[in-house]
């Protein structure tokens, strides 16, 4: 009997339609079969919850493999973050979900990401005149532009490629997610509470910063430059870890602290 290869050259094997691959290779091929199968019944679910989630007038429903494709267009710019003294990490993958894609610069009044809705990624510019509302459970926020808002209430992960700019209060409440911003940062009030990471990765201005808690990520460097506040968040909004009415506050007023002393 001849070797592998000899038996992998044979004429009559191929005119039959036969491979004959090595043990690797076959392994291999049950691997992205298997690959393909499951991204399959992913896309199958994604496509079944985009049916039935609310959607943004402004933006299209998109396959997993479009969001994939999108996110990998920046893997260079997510691989670098966190290599410096700011703490952040992004897991492009963790990033991935039913998703609804706006291709260019989006502005508006308001914007609300709803409970257990879909993630939202924009390729553009996005513009909020008053206040986004990131919803506990909403998904994942993914901004290939600029992000301005003047109030920004946030329970999820958002990630920003251009710069951030929050006029008002940036209100983050979440133990496993962050706010990651790969350009520069300026933000009027910084609340952060149950530890959720605010990461400014390029220059960075704050000019009111509270940590509720007392150990928000990043905020002892933070208070280089901007000391922690002596304020609170206002007793007549309720709790400070509310992220509900501490957005239904910012609805109606400009500040949720305490007045100064």
């Amino acid at each position: 009997m001849g070797s592998f290869k000899d038996l992998a050259k044979l004429p009559g094997l191929a005119k039959a339609g036969l491979q004959v691959r090595t043990a690797s290779e076959q392994q291999q091929a049950k691997r992205d079969d298997e690959l393909r199968q499951r991204r399959e019944r992913e896309e199958a679910a994604a496509a079944s919850f985009l049916a039935s989630a609310p959607s943004y007038p402004w933006a299209r429903r998109a396959t997993l493999a479009e969001v994939r494709a999108l996110l990998e267009e920046h893997a260079l710019a997510f691989s670098i973050a966190g290599r410096g003294e700011i703490e952040a990490v992004i897991d492009p993958e963790a990033l991935v979900g039913p998703g609804q894609i706006a291709d260019g610069d989006v502005a508006v009044d308001d914007l609300v990401l709803p409970r257990e809705g879909s993630a939202l990624y924009v390729r553009g510019n996005l513009a909020v005149r008053r206040r986004l509302v990131q919803r506990f459970r909403a998904g994942a926020l993914v901004v290939v532009g600029s992000l301005r808002a003047h109030h920004l209430v946030t329970t999820g992960p958002i990630v920003v490629l251009g710069d951030l700019e929050v006029s008002g209060t940036l209100y983050g409440n979440s133990t496993n997610h962050a706010t990651i911003v790969l350009g520069a940062t300026r933000i009027a009030t910084l609340i952060a509470a149950k530890r959720h990471l605010v990461s400014p990765l390029g220059d960075y201005a704050i000019e009111t910063l509270v940590d509720p808690d007392g150990d928000a990520p990043n905020f002892e460097i933070f208070a280089r430059t901007t000391p922690r506040s002596p304020r609170a968040i206002d007793p007549a909004i309720g709790d400070a870890h509310d992220a509900s009415a501490i957005a239904e506050a910012l609805a109606t007023r400009d500040d949720v602290l305490t007045a100064p002393s």
